[in-house]
C-alpha cells in the first residue's frame, strides 16, 4: 500500500476521531492497512468518539511538582553562584531570570495548595523560600549599588548600557 500524505493522514484522524465506523473499514476507505491506523493513532494518541483520556495520576502530578521545585531551587542556586563569584553584574536577562523564577514559585505555590501533604514528604515552606529569595534579591541590589549599578538595579530602568 503507498505512504499516505500528511492531509490524507488528516482525513484518517478525523474518521477516526469521529465516527463509529470500525477501524477496518476507516483504513479500507483511505487505502491504508488497519494496522498502519492503528499504530498511528496509538502513537499520536487519538481518540475514538466517547473515550476519554486517561485521568492524570495523582502520585505522577505530586512526583511532577516536586520536580519543578527542585528545578526552581537549582536554578536559584545557579544565579547565586554565578553572582557571587563575580562573573559581572546584574545584567537586565538577570532580572527577567529572577522575576520568571519569582512567578514559577507563585505557580508552583499554586499547586501544591490545592494538594495535601500524605506521601510523607517533608513539605516545602513556601514562606521561607520566598523570604530566602527577597533576602537574595536584597543582597544581590546592594552589591550592585556598591559596584556602581544604579539603584534597583538595571531592570529598574537605569543604565542598560545602551546608546542614548
Amino acid at each position: 500500500m503507498p505512504e499516505l500524505t500528511l492531509d490524507q493522514w488528516a482525513a484518517v484522524r478525523v474518521a477516526y476521531e469521529t465516527s463509529a465506523l470500525p477501524l477496518r473499514d476507516i483504513a479500507a476507505q483511505h487505502g491504508v492497512s488497519h494496522v498502519a491506523v492503528a499504530k498511528r493513532a496509538e502513537r499520536q494518541g487519538w481518540l475514538r468518539p466517547g473515550e476519554a483520556p486517561p485521568l492524570p495520576d495523582e502520585a505522577a502530578s505530586e512526583k511532577l511538582v516536586a520536580r519543578l521545585y527542585r528545578t526552581f531551587e537549582k536554578q536559584v542556586a545557579e544565579l547565586e553562584l554565578r553572582f557571587a563569584s563575580g562573573e559581572g553584574g546584574v545584567e537586565e536577562k538577570d532580572a527577567r531570570t529572577l522575576s520568571v523564577l519569582a512567578r514559577t514559585l507563585e505557580t508552583l505555590a499554586k499547586l501544591r495548595e490545592g494538594k495535601e501533604d500524605d506521601a510523607g514528604a517533608a513539605p516545602v515552606d513556601i514562606d521561607a523560600l520566598r523570604a530566602r529569595l527577597q533576602a537574595r534579591l536584597e543582597q544581590l541590589d546592594a552589591a550592585g549599588e556598591a559596584a556602581g549599578a544604579p539603584a534597583g538595579g538595571f531592570a529598574a530602568g537605569g543604565d542598560r548600557g545602551l546608546p542614548a
